[in-house]
């Protein structure tokens, strides 16, 4: 990746006018304001070779002076609603990039978000690994440490990592190695899946000691990537992608400190970033999900250095990233990297798609149709939605978080209820913090029927409050939260 950059926000967009030729470039302020029945256990190999190949020429931008008057400008809306953890809350941004529906109602920040297809959330908030559909908000795992949560597309296992976990976590076994887990959505005791190396005193790169962190599971959620870090992990550690499933043998390829996006079609995994130093890179890879072979688009020459973010393969089964071939003679630590959203081909044709350059994307959600990217740029709040089609102008939205990701059109609320386990009200002594029944008096709040202190007791204020609550939904009276009472309390409070 590119790191230590002091780069000054800027940049321009242009409004095309019609009739005959665009208008030049109009400056605009900076804003402000992704199953495995069975993880098999991992096969140590050393990172395969870099390949070289040709470095095409990116063409530049230009424009041309308008000779007709100005025609409206149609409005720009995103392709769908997305997730967006903002306030240490999962929100919903909507497609009209100005409203913020909020999704959690979690007395801790959430820091780490995933999500089916069917619309189930995984997230972890203090030690916990939450689960959040129409079958309840449920605790899945509770660890000291736990990262890198990933819910399969079809919404069934749950893939993280632990390090050193409590003892008794592995049926018969006193200790449990730090490693990749994975749990069925169900519940019930987590399986290993690989365990991490023990870590060496001193780096062994003839025999290099490795951790696993989940990546992303593959469109398809056939497969599991992850990043193998090499151990003991140094300023800029060396690494490895590690595709796993349903084979019996992981798939290994070079991959150090980079960023590695599936596919659509879930054929490979594009590869791009690394920063200097003398096992990293720069440029665009493509590594095949089944061989592990790696294929050269872009790489360095002696005159040129590709910078690349983002890159991913969508529906057209065309690379989409933002890219700037840097002067070799040029590049330092320092580089203000300034890239243009672009079209990649396999042989390393460059299109761009937008004229302007841009400040650096530190977060960049593709539309798997390629009708544009969400995107925010390094030193700058607001998320950006870039449209592919140039004559459209950017839209600032109105998040300013992290963990982009397209929401599905399936209903959170409409789940089995087998899952679910009911609220009741709280008898005086026998009171105890229950984050479920804290999250449910934030949405009883939301909707205006007051629980009192959301402190996470089903007290007699909490009991009114879901009384009058199943009253105005039409529900057959009482005072518990049952799983109709919850999956009507969660649709009105996400459709706020």
């Amino acid at each position: 990746m590119f790191v230590n950059k002091r780069w000054f926000i800027w940049w321009m967009i242009t409004l095309l006018l019609a009739s005959c030729a665009p208008a030049p470039p109009t400056p605009v302020p900076s804003p402000t304001a992704t199953p495995v029945a069975e993880l098999p256990t991992a096969v140590t190999t050393l990172p395969s070779p870099e390949l070289p190949t040709a470095i095409p020429t990116l063409p530049p931008a230009t424009a041309t002076a308008a000779t007709a008057s100005p025609t409206p400008v149609p409005a720009v809306t995103l392709p769908a609603p997305v997730y967006v953890i903002q306030n240490g809350q999962v929100m919903r941004l909507e497609p009209d990039g100005n409203r913020l529906v909020q999704i959690t109602y979690e007395p801790q920040p959430v820091r780490e978000l995933s999500v089916a297809e069917n619309g189930t959330l995984v997230y972890l908030t203090g030690d916990e690994l939450v689960v959040l559909d129409g079958a309840g908000r449920r605790m899945l795992v509770s660890e000291r440490a736990i990262s890198h949560p990933r819910i399969s597309p079809d919404g069934q296992y749950v893939v993280y990592h632990l390090t050193d976990p409590a003892p008794g976590l592995i049926i018969g076994q006193d200790d449990a190695p730090s490693g990749v887990y994975f749990s069925d959505i169900t519940g019930g005791r987590p399986s290993l899946g690989i365990a991490d190396d023990p870590e060496p005193a001193e780096p062994d790169f003839a025999n290099p000691a490795w951790r696993y962190l989940p990546v992303a599971w593959s469109p398809s959620g056939v497969q599991l990537l992850l990043f193998a870090v090499m151990l003991p992990e140094m300023g800029i550690p060396g690494g490895e992608a590690v595709i796993i499933g349903p084979e019996d043998e992981p798939v290994r390829a070079f991959s150090c400190c980079e960023e590695e996006l599936w596919s659509v079609d879930s054929r490979e995994i594009t590869v791009a970033g690394g920063g200097p130093g003398p096992d990293i890179r720069f440029g665009l890879y493509r590594i095949d999900a089944i061989s592990g072979e790696e294929f050269a688009v872009l790489a360095s020459s002696e005159t040129a250095i590709p910078l690349v973010r983002a890159p991913q393969r969508l529906a057209d089964g065309v690379i989409y990233a933002f890219v700037e071939m840097a002067p070799a003679s040029e590049y330092s630590w320092d580089y203000p990297f300034r890239p243009q959203m672009v079209q990649v081909s396999d042989d390393g044709v460059i299109t761009p798609l937008r004229p302007e350059q841009f400040d650096e994307p530190v977060l960049v959600l593709w539309d798997w149709q390629g009708r544009g990217a969400l995107v925010r740029f390094a030193d700058s709040e607001p998320v950006v939605w870039l449209p592919a089609d140039p004559a459209l102008p950017p839209l600032i939205t109105a998040a300013a978080g992290f963990a982009l990701t397209w929401a599905p059109a399936a209903d959170l609320a409409a789940r089995d209820c087998a899952l679910f386990s009911p609220l009741n009200p709280q008898a005086a002594a026998e009171r105890r913090y229950d984050p479920a029944v804290a999250d449910a008096q934030g949405r009883l709040a939301a909707l205006g029927f007051d629980p009192g202190p959301i402190d996470g007791l089903f007290g007699p204020a909490t009991a009114v409050a879901v009384r009058a609550f199943r009253a105005a939904a039409g529900l057959p009276a009482g005072d518990s939260i049952d799983c109709a009472t919850w999956q009507a309390l969660l649709a009105r409070s996400i459709a706020l």
